[in-house]
């Protein structure tokens, strides 16, 4: 189990993240001509349309969290590989932003309990962008990478997304998720203000 005040602190920075990651591709496929997201109701900045139930509670049991993942029908798209690279890209282009919003927002001093508030925002984003592009189903990056090299399938089968959902677990168990992240979080600390 972990920290309670902790996953407190990082719950809204979790609930802004995933919201607007998820709102992000829905809206991106939406322009670029797919409507299933927009049809499914997720156009929409709306966390309940966005936030899995079994996601959130991940946060305060196993330390990190999960949305509803965005249906996207790359055959709708006018350039499918190029599009749905960009849809893809979408998600972790906005926790950046978010990142950086909040970055800013530390540089002012928000007073009480804005502080750690968007302390959470700014950290919670960092590690949605980062963890994202790594290479493993259902991340975004499983869908960004195949898109980018030559001769690779674009869309991976959805019938061992759970099996991948326990690799992940065993690597964030074992440390291997930890040895990406520490250096991010090097930087990140490196960034703030007065650091």
């Amino acid at each position: 189990m972990v920290d309670l005040e902790q996953s407190l602190i990082l719950l809204p920075g979790l609930i802004i993240g995933l919201t607007v990651h998820e709102a992000a591709h829905a809206i991106t496929a939406m322009w670029l001509g797919d409507d299933t997201a927009q049809r499914a109701g997720r156009v929409s900045l709306n966390p309940l349309r966005h936030l899995s139930p079994m996601g959130t509670a991940a946060l305060f049991i196993l330390g990190f969290g999960w949305g509803k993942p965005v249906i996207v029908n790359i055959r709708n798209f006018r350039r499918p590989r190029f599009h749905y690279l960009l849809s893809s890209l979408a998600g972790p282009a906005s926790n950046l932003i978010l990142c950086g919003i909040a970055l800013g927002v530390l540089y002012l001093r928000p007073p009480g309990l804005l502080g750690p508030g968007f302390m959470g925002i700014y950290l919670i984003n960092a590690v949605l962008a980062v963890i994202n592009l790594l290479p493993v189903p259902p991340l975004d990056g499983s869908k960004i990478w195949p898109c980018i090299f030559p001769g690779a399938k674009p869309v991976i089968s959805g019938k061992w997304t759970m099996a991948w959902m326990v690799v992940l677990v065993v690597c964030l168990y074992a440390g291997i998720i930890d040895m990406i992240l520490n250096p991010v979080f090097t930087l990140l600390y490196k960034l703030l203000p007065g650091a």
